[in-house]
């Protein structure tokens, strides 16, 4: 069982190593981090601009510490197109990526792996009719990404037999000319990400919305090893990722809402999916709003337990993961938890009318 165990925190760490933010997106609602799912989405929305945020917190149960990865977004539509019912978006995205793992060996290392990203796009919807109900977005986006090691420590027998002797010292003390990591941070290029999006408004209580995005897009080759001191050095070119969504948006006569959505990425030599169907129900006490809840389902993360609630512009959501996997071995039931909120801004001009002149009656 043991082994089992390390076999898999093994595969994480590799993961965790190759795999930097960008590569490694992995939320439950999906939705709610529309720039960096998918460029195309920027300033897709009615309003003067669009904030809002997601953190995630994955794998309590895991020896090494869990996962965070807090995310802040904006965007907003910019100007009008070249044509009179087109127009053009921009967006910016901020993540903090941070994951725990451990070596296990003779010696023990126990580190923090941080990536901190920033991502910035520009997005041209296409109205298809004059109305706008059918729009077919394209994105273009790029990123960096810094990554650094942070509480590096290991557990060596020297360390233990002074901790055995002397309780106040501590176990984890560094030995940095032991010690196989780089702590300098390393800024990484993540490349381009192109996007497109086809909205359907189908009639005033249909909604229909897909697309796809291909990440990674570079003629580069980095160093594998930029942060590891294992081994030589050896360059590498990032596997694109692939990633595609689909949600569907229906209003019965009672009030009822029914939104089925789906989620699929791929980069080699890996892949994720999720299946959700998440119901509303509209109220009108005491403020105008609507209460959301779902379940859905990731092979990797298990069971997703959906709930939310859109208030005017402001919408909140919560979801809990369950985990059905290999990995209740190493981190437990509890998979991860999410709490997000967006909210649109509306700034309206006030109207200038024209100024009318009342004759006296003579």
């Amino acid at each position: 069982m043991i082994r089992y165990k390390l076999f898999i925190l093994t595969i994480w760490l590799f993961i965790s190593i190759k795999g930097f933010s960008q590569d490694s997106y992995h939320y439950t609602y999906f939705d709610m981090t529309k720039v960096a799912l998918n460029p195309a989405l920027s300033g897709a929305f009615e309003g003067t601009a669009r904030i809002g945020g997601l953190f995630r917190e994955q794998d309590f149960g895991m020896e090494s510490g869990q996962f965070r990865s807090p995310i802040l977004f904006a965007d907003a539509p910019l100007i009008r197109g070249f044509r009179k019912y087109d127009w053009v978006g921009f967006g910016i995205a901020f993540q903090y990526d941070e994951q725990a793992f451990s070596f296990y060996g003779p010696t023990e290392y126990h580190n923090t792996l941080v990536t901190t990203t920033s991502i910035g796009g520009l997005s041209y919807h296409f109205a298809l009719d004059k109305k706008r109900k059918n729009v077919l977005s394209i994105g273009f986006q790029s990123g960096n990404a810094s990554v650094s090691f942070k509480d590096i420590y290991l557990v060596t027998p020297e360390s233990i037999e002074e901790f055995t002797s002397n309780s106040s010292s501590d176990i984890g003390k560094s030995y940095p000319n032991e010690l196989p990591f780089n702590k300098n941070k390393k800024s990484i290029n993540l490349g381009y990400t192109i996007g497109a999006v086809f909205t359907s408004n189908i009639s005033k209580t249909d909604n229909f919305q897909t697309g796809i995005s291909v990440s990674n897009v570079s003629f580069k080759k980095y160093n594998s090893y930029s942060i590891i001191n294992f081994g030589g050095a050896s360059t590498y070119k990032r596997p694109l990722r692939f990633a595609a969504f689909g949600t569907y948006k229906t209003e019965l006569s009672n009030g009822l809402i029914l939104n089925p959505r789906v989620f699929f990425q791929y980069m080699q030599p890996s892949w994720e999916a999720s299946v959700q169907g998440v119901a509303g129900l509209k109220l009108k006490k005491p403020v105008d709003m609507v209460l959301y809840g779902g379940l859905g389902y990731n092979p990797i993360n298990g069971i997703q337990f959906l709930l939310g609630a859109d208030i005017r512009d402001l919408k909140i959501v919560y979801s809990f993961d369950l985990n059905l996997s290999d990995k209740t071995a190493v981190s437990g039931p509890a998979g991860a938890f999410e709490l997000g909120v967006s909210y649109i801004i509306k700034v309206y001009k006030k109207p200038k009318p024209d100024p009318v002149l009342f004759c006296p009656q003579i």
